[in-house]
């Protein structure tokens, strides 16, 4: 964090006026080369996204400072009912124009205490190797290094790493039934 360039930053849930924003932001050099999706990302990709946040599928805020949108952040989990359902997905995005000024940082603990407060236990993330500013921000905020899939991620006509990420939240489990783990989200939280 750079002190005097530090902004506080805000979390809003997404609305269907912000979608033009975050594909804006999504397609910026510094960002899209981190997406699976092949830019240019089009509208209608955004716009999926947001059919997944109504159907409770993911949840997703905007990152703002002022009245501006920086950025994106949300996450994602299993269905009900899983093996898989007390872990939570996350991914975030940022205007380049904002790093360094400790809106990253800000913007994992939120996503962390949403994951937390919804009675999720596990915390992960997929993040490109090529992506070493990220890989360092979950590290310096206890995510640790899980595994490495070899050549999954095609950028710039070869093929990169993917690094998994992940970091326990909660303590003990609860007893199986208990809690809210694996719930559907709430498409407005």
């Amino acid at each position: 964090m750079h002190g005097d360039r530090s902004q506080p930053a805000r979390f809003l849930p997404v609305t269907a006026e912000d979608l033009a924003r975050l594909n804006e932001l999504a397609n910026l050099p510094g960002i899209v080369e981190h997406f699976e999706s092949i830019p240019p990302i089009p509208i209608a990709s955004t716009q999926a996204l947001w059919g997944h946040v109504q159907q409770g599928l993911v949840s997703l805020w905007t990152v703002r400072t002022g009245d501006r949108v920086v950025g994106g952040a949300g996450f994602y989990v299993q269905a009900p009912g899983t093996r898989l359902s007390h872990a939570a997905t996350f991914f975030l995005y940022l205007d380049p124009a904002v790093w360094g000024q400790g809106i990253g940082t800000a913007t994992l603990r939120f996503i962390e205490a949403e994951v937390l407060a919804r009675g999720f236990r596990r915390l992960d993330c997929m993040v490109a190797a090529t992506n070493p500013g990220a890989i360092r921000l979950y590290e310096k905020e206890g995510f640790e290094v899980e595994g490495i899939r070899r050549e999954a991620f095609f950028l710039d006509g070869r093929y990169e790493d993917l690094v998994m990420m992940g970091k326990i939240i909660a303590g003990p489990p609860a007893a199986p039934g208990a809690g809210g783990a694996g719930r559907m989200l709430d498409p407005q939280t």
